[in-house]
């Protein structure tokens, strides 16, 4: 089944898609709108077809009816005449939708083999690269925790010119564990705001979710 994982929570809910279908198969699942197939045929790459229609495919599963998916000039999206706050997430061939009633949800998923430890200098204070350490070195499951949590914050707020490193941080437990809860914190312009995180690690992917009310 292509939805291999879906959780409820409160006032919302999670799901994460493998794309294995034919691209025949998506279109039929997508259900598209008459807006959504004219968007749909300006797209030419296979990889990114199937990516758009898993998306939509996901969502509709979650919300069992087509909805539309727009996006702010900050490239956010949102659901057209719907009650939903949406966050998507893609990596590879799986695509994450968080959904939520009330709050402003950001999600993140990345492969658990991707190599992130050439690029931690580039979101990771040096505190934080030295939680990543453990006895055998820099933890790769530590630092695509740092990473996806830090886009998963970045995914509520409303601009783009934040620096991952410094505006963003996170406090992690020493664990290696495949699921659990921790924080993130975001130097806004009125504070630092505290955002929880939770994880679960599974089919080879490493994901992080999180809401919080709307940040400026």
């Amino acid at each position: 089944m292509p939805l291999i994982l879906h959780k409820d929570i409160i006032n919302g809910e999670i799901g994460l898609w493998e794309i294995s279908e034919e691209l025949e198969d998506l279109e039929h699942l997508a259900g598209l709108s008459l807006t959504d197939s004219i968007t749909y045929s300006g797209i030419s790459a296979l990889h990114r077809k199937k990516e758009w229609l898993a998306t939509r495919a996901l969502l509709r599963e979650l919300l069992g009816k087509t909805i539309t998916i727009n996006y702010h000039n900050d490239g956010r999206p949102y659901l057209e005449s719907c009650r939903y706050n949406i966050s998507i997430s893609h990596s590879a061939c799986f695509v994450a939708i968080m959904l939520h009633e009330n709050n402003i949800p950001g999600i993140d998923i990345e492969l658990s083999s991707r190599q992130v430890s050439k690029v931690a200098s580039r979101f990771l204070s040096p505190d934080e690269y030295e939680v990543c350490r453990d006895r055998t070195g820099i933890s790769n499951h530590k630092l695509l925790l740092h990473w996806c949590a830090k886009e998963a914050i970045f995914k509520m707020i409303h601009f783009s010119n934040v620096e991952f490193s410094a505006d963003i941080q996170i406090t992690l437990n020493d664990t290696t564990a495949d699921s659990g809860s921790f924080q993130g914190f975001y130097a806004g312009k009125t504070g630092q705001i505290l955002v929880p995180l939770e994880y679960i690690e599974e089919y080879g992917v490493m994901m992080v979710w999180g809401m919080t009310s709307e940040i400026r």
